[in-house]
């Protein structure tokens, strides 16, 4: 079989970047091709690269303007853009890492899946120190549909991040590419739901111990980034991030039954706010409501619960 997996790397950090491309060079199946796109990083990036040229079928290039610290969904895109013809695409990342037999096993299942275009492996989180496994997160089923997706991880049932899906080109462009929203925060979870909504859906590979992805808790992370303007925009990515998810669910309601008639699946904005309302002010809580109300809608509920925030406040 020729190589039809584009693995495709938007490169920054260089903390963590040469054990990731050791991970792929372990890969027990090399029927791949690498992608690496630097992203114009202050650090030198295309020396580690350099160090696999001969392990590991490649392509690098370093862009010469600096696109993810404004918009790293468009980082993630024009990377995705080096690549060839490949039928499937794997976006990971400069600091996580894969168990050599991920690629074995997506072919495996894929020779017994020719209909799926998405596909999903199970993971692991690593420290930052020495790589060593914290955990083994939430296994996901089998098969996954939108609306189960949807419903497990807003019930904090699974975690998911942008490096443990697979998804075929065909469905890349079906839905327009990545869902972009400002920090690309919620854009990996938007993603996996509009492509699980446009297929048959999500697709975990199963069946060797050693098919996980690890992904790096890391405290280079943006998530753990608690300042005051990143909060602010979190939250207003949050309020897009209901405002697509109530859109989605209108536009496909035999997709969503029956989540599409209850509030809590989209109120989950509010939480956030109420998370942080000892580091907002009243007024940007106020701000943040009334967006959340122009936006997604229910006035009456946001009212109350704004309240609620007031009176802990």
């Amino acid at each position: 079989m020729e190589e039809i997996l584009a693995i495709v790397i938007p490169a920054y950090k260089i903390t963590y970047l040469r054990e990731t491309l050791e991970s792929i060079s372990r890969q027990t199946d090399k029927r791949f091709n690498l992608y690496i796109g630097d992203d114009c990083s202050p650090y030198d990036i295309e020396s580690v690269v350099k160090e696999y040229e001969n392990k590991i079928p490649l392509t690098y290039k370093r862009f010469d303007t600096n696109l993810g610290g404004k918009d790293l969904v468009a980082q993630w895109e024009r990377c995705i853009e080096m690549t060839k013809d490949e039928e499937y695409i794997w976006l990971f990342s400069d600091d996580d890492t894969m168990d050599p037999e991920c690629v074995a096993s997506f072919y495996k299942v894929l020779s017994e899946n020719r209909d799926d275009e998405l596909f999903h492996f199970n993971i692991n989180m690593i420290d930052d120190l020495d790589g060593g496994k914290i955990k083994t997160l939430p296994l996901f089923p089998e098969r996954m549909t939108a609306g189960e997706y949807l419903e497990s991880k807003l019930r904090g049932k699974i975690l998911s991040f942008v490096v443990e899906f697979i998804f075929s080109r065909v469905l890349y462009k079906k839905v327009d590419g990545f869902q972009n929203f400002d920090l690309a925060w919620g854009s990996d979870f938007m993603t996996w739901l509009k492509m699980s909504v446009n297929c048959k859906g999500i697709l975990t590979i199963t069946g060797s111990k050693d098919c996980c992805v690890n992904w790096r808790k890391s405290s280079e992370n943006i998530s753990p980034d608690k300042s005051y303007p990143i909060i602010i925009r979190k939250i207003k990515s949050l309020i897009k991030n209901a405002a697509f998810i109530k859109d989605l669910m209108l536009s496909k309601p035999h997709k969503f039954q029956p989540l599409i008639k209850s509030f809590r699946w989209l109120r989950f904005p509010l939480g956030e706010i109420y998370r942080s309302k000892d580091i907002l002010r009243k007024e940007d809580i106020l701000y943040l409501c009334k967006l959340y109300i122009k936006n997604v809608g229910y006035p009456i509920m946001v009212l109350f619960i704004y309240l609620r925030i007031l009176i802990k406040k």
